[in-house]
Parts: structure tokens; C-alpha cells; sequence
């Protein structure tokens, strides 16, 4: 079976493995996105493997991918972690067509990043889902679904990471089931398309989310956005891990994000709408990446304030 292959580097490293150990791999394209040296690194390795690439971008892929794939004349293309859609006319080209791997399920969780809005929203499972492609976005018929549980604390790295791990073995089952049409399966009426997270969809709302919420939210924005967005005296900052922590009695009249309990040794604690407390273990700023205790040497204060937005007006993002 001639294979070709569609995805952006690393992540679809291990697929690419996979396809090329057992000799299904015909070619490998990747988008084109300006600055990007690591895409171009692994393109130079892949050609070294004498594997034939192609750069697609949003001004070739209608006319000159089109025409390139119909003189490689595949048996099937896999797509993994790729942005621009397909044109309909490319779609029938391959004898069974494009598959696409999706990491949430379908059709419940579309749109271009399920992961962060599977464990944003405290979801205890999600499910990685290959699916045949068609002219809209995450609409096609389903080959595989397979369940993953999200373990309360993983962020979105590590789930993504396991599930890159039961990846393989899903394909490998995929290329056994793509002879019979009667293996795909119509997805249900339950749709819903969630967009890439805004800039305020990745900020934690002191004064409207739980503790769970903003662990959550910490969680779904790390690695990919670098942690959810928060301010301390203006400045905006990256939280990356919480972690809950004991609310001592004593604790009366705080407000949401008041920073209660700041100490070298013992870290950096703040207060939640829900009279919880949570331990911020890592932040970002421009001092770099800290521990919650060595940002206690940046000056935090106790009864100091995180907040949901700048007080200074040209920082607001």
C-alpha cells in the first residue's frame, strides 16, 4: 500500500516511523509556515531517507498539490496535525481516500484543538478518533474511535503524549479496515464545533472561575499556550501548575486571586471564588520560568492581587 503522509513536525514523528519501517511510505508533506526552521530540519532528514516531500501552502495546495498528488496517485493519505483544509477536488484522488486524526471525539468535540477544551471543561475522558475526510471540517465518516481517560492533574502534553503513544497501533488497525465501507460509521447529530481558544479563553477569571476551573484551565493551556494568562501589578503573567492546597480556618474576607500566604520555603498560595485555596507551583514571566518560591523574590506581597485583567490600560490584551 502506497501511503502518503500529511502533518507537521514532531508530532507526527512517531506515525512517520511507523509508515516508513514498514515500507507503506510514499511521501510526506508539510505546511509551510514562514520562520519555522524545524520543519525544514526534519524535511532535509526525511529526504536524506530518499522519501520524496512536499511543502504545501494556502497558495499551492488547490492547483500544484493537486496536480502533484494526482501523478503519485496514492492508495490513502493520512493527515495529523495540519491546518489548512483539503479541497474537495483532492479528496477522491487516493483509492481510499484522506484519513484525519483527530485527538477528541466526534462529533461532540470538533475544531482544531479538542484536547484543550476536553480537559478545560474537567472532561474525564476523550477519545482519539480517525476519520475519513470530506469537504467539511471533522464532518466525515468515522473508521476508529478509541476511548482515552484524562487522569485529574494531566495537562494537555501529557495526555497528548499518551495518546500519541496508542497512535500506531490505531493505524496499523486503520490500514486492515479501510477495505470495507462498511467499516466507516455516520456520525450522530450531537455536533459541536469549538474554534481555537481566544486570547481571554486561555485568562483566568479570579472572579467568575472555581479553583477546579482555573486548575483546569492551567492544565489545557500547558504546554501549548504556555500556561494561562494572569496579571500581577499589570504585568502579565503565564501560571503553568497548581495544585490544591489546605484552607486553613483562618482565612476570613479574602477576595478572588488575593495572593494569602507568599514564603520562600513554603511557596506562593492564592485564594478562589469558592473559598478554596490553590498552591501556584510554576509561573512565567519575564524574569523567566520560577517556582511560586522563587517568585517571592521578585517582591510578591501577601494581600497582593492577581487579576483577571490589566489595571493598566495598553497592557489589556
Amino acid at each position: 500500500m502506497k501511503v502518503i503522509l500529511i502533518g507537521n513536525f514532531p508530532v507526527c514523528l512517531s506515525l512517520y516511523q511507523y509508515l516508513y519501517q514498514n515500507k507503506y511510505l510514499q511521501a510526506v508533506c508539510t505546511q509551510h509556515v514562514p520562520h519555522q526552521q524545524s520543519d525544514q530540519d526534519y524535511l532535509s532528514l526525511i529526504q536524506q531517507e530518499k522519501i520524496e516531500t512536499f511543502v504545501i501552502s494556502s497558495q499551492n495546495i488547490s492547483n500544484q498539490f493537486k496536480d502533484w498528488l494526482q501523478a503519485k496517485s496514492p492508495d490513502l493519505v493520512i493527515v495529523y496535525g495540519f491546518s489548512l483544509k483539503i479541497p474537495e477536488k483532492a479528496l477522491s484522488i487516493p483509492k481510499h481516500g484522506f484519513l484525519n486524526i483527530h485527538f477528541g471525539k466526534l462529533p461532540e468535540n470538533r475544531g482544531p484543538d479538542p484536547l484543550f477544551w476536553s480537559i478545560k471543561n474537567g472532561e474525564n475522558k476523550t477519545a482519539i478518533t480517525i476519520h475519513q475526510m470530506d469537504k467539511n471540517w471533522d464532518t466525515g465518516k468515522i473508521l476508529i474511535e478509541e476511548p482515552i481517560a484524562i487522569i485529574p492533574g494531566e495537562t494537555a502534553g501529557m495526555v497528548n503524549s499518551k495518546m500519541n503513544f496508542t497512535l500506531v497501533q490505531l493505524i496499523e488497525k486503520a490500514l486492515g479496515l479501510i477495505q470495507n465501507p462498511e467499516n466507516y460509521k455516520t456520525q450522530s447529530s450531537k455536533e459541536k464545533y469549538n474554534k481555537r481558544p481566544s486570547t481571554i479563553e486561555i485568562s483566568i477569571n479570579w472572579e467568575e472561575q472555581t479553583a477546579d476551573e482555573i486548575e483546569n484551565l492551567i492544565n489545557a493551556c500547558n504546554p501549548k499556550y504556555g500556561g494561562a494568562t494572569t496579571y500581577y501589578q499589570g504585568a502579565p503573567i503565564k501560571i503553568i501548575e497548581v495544585s490544591p492546597a489546605d484552607y486553613p480556618a483562618t482565612l476570613i474576607d479574602k477576595s478572588p486571586g488575593e495572593i494569602v500566604h507568599v514564603h520562600p520555603h513554603e511557596g506562593l498560595f492564592v485564594y478562589c471564588k469558592d473559598k478554596k485555596l490553590l498552591r501556584v507551583n510554576i509561573i512565567h514571566s519575564d524574569a523567566g520560568v520560577l517556582t511560586g518560591q522563587k517568585y517571592f523574590y521578585l517582591g510578591v506581597q501577601q494581600n497582593h492581587h492577581f487579576t483577571t485583567r490589566s489595571k493598566t490600560k495598553h497592557l489589556i490584551t
